[in-house]
């Protein structure tokens, strides 16, 4: 899982794609996805083919159902976005 997002990383760092924001956290053995996309922005990961093969490992591994992208409100950040 981790030579995934190592790889997608590489390539949204070579692609470059702007209006969002991106990252991936581990936790032990849980990762979450943090994407934030500005407005007007369509999301440029499902054309990354390194990311599109980031979300099929995590499909697969997933010990639950795989997850689907949400949005969530930010309560309070510090300099986090």
């Amino acid at each position: 899982m981790t030579e995934a997002v190592r790889t997608a990383f590489e390539a949204v760092d070579t692609e470059q794609p702007q209006g969002i924001r991106y990252a991936y956290l581990r936790s032990g053995e849980q990762f979450m996805a943090l994407l934030e996309v500005a407005d007007g922005v369509e999301n440029p990961l499902p054309g990354i083919e390194a990311a599109r093969n980031l979300q099929a490992t995590v499909a697969k591994l997933a010990v639950s159902p795989a997850p689907s992208p949400e949005p969530f409100e930010v309560l309070g950040a510090y300099r986090m976005f």
